[in-house]
């Protein structure tokens, strides 16, 4: 008896270990359920979409599949449209050329800085075309990233990003993502130097689906 509750204590820590960030707003595509939305699949990993992790990343030099799945995966890959997770209900109505509002969950914090792009689904009957597809957004006031502030290794935080929709697009199907890149290795800065936060790190996606009128 002892050593099931040891290997469920275990179990449960290495759930809290593992988990990273996740977009709750608007609701991603592997969080839809936490919002009772329809058709929504469960996902109870929904912040663990880092590519498959960072030594699987850096095996295949650093490539992520587009929504943050393992980029070996067969498509339609479980997080993109037309996937297991994917399918293909719009969770939010954006105007056109607005500043909307995205709501960060880290379950883990790890450091680092975020960035927005969008995908028009020319068509919604299939997978992402790639990563030509994600074009960068910018935030309010025309930044091309966040840096997290709180450096406070592993905590939980609750961040809002207010991300720049472009002027003039409008689009029934877009994919919203949020790509995390963490800042807790170590590694080469490129100019001779090394230090946290350089050279290859761990990276987290979420897609969401929406559209702007």
């Amino acid at each position: 008896m002892k050593s099931c509750l040891f290997l469920l204590l275990v179990a449960v820590i290495a759930k809290e270990v593992v988990g990273h960030g996740m977009m709750l707003e608007p609701p991603n595509r592997a969080s839809m359920w936490r919002f009772d939305i329809a058709g929504a699949v469960p996902d109870y990993d929904d912040d663990g979409n880092n590519c498959g992790g960072l030594s699987v990343q850096k095996s295949l030099g650093m490539k992520c599949g587009v929504c943050g799945d393992l980029y070996t995966e067969p498509h339609p890959q479980d997080n993109e449209n037309t996937g297991k997770l994917g399918v293909g209900q719009v969770v939010r109505t954006y105007q056109s050329g607005s500043v909307i509002e995205t709501q960060i969950k880290l379950t883990t914090n790890h450091k680092g800085t975020f960035t927005y792009s969008l995908c028009v689904l020319e068509d919604p009957s299939k997978p992402e075309p790639g990563e030509e597809c994600f074009q960068p957004l910018t935030l309010e006031g025309g930044a091309s990233s966040y840096t997290i502030q709180d450096q406070s290794e592993g905590a939980h935080l609750d961040l809002v990003n207010r991300v720049q929709l472009p002027q003039g697009l409008k689009c029934d199907r877009c994919v919203l993502r949020w790509n995390y890149r963490a800042g807790n290795n170590w590694g080469d800065c490129g100019d001779g130097t090394s230090g946290l936060g350089c050279g290859e790190q761990e990276t987290f996606r979420s897609c969401a689906d929406i559209a702007i009128v």
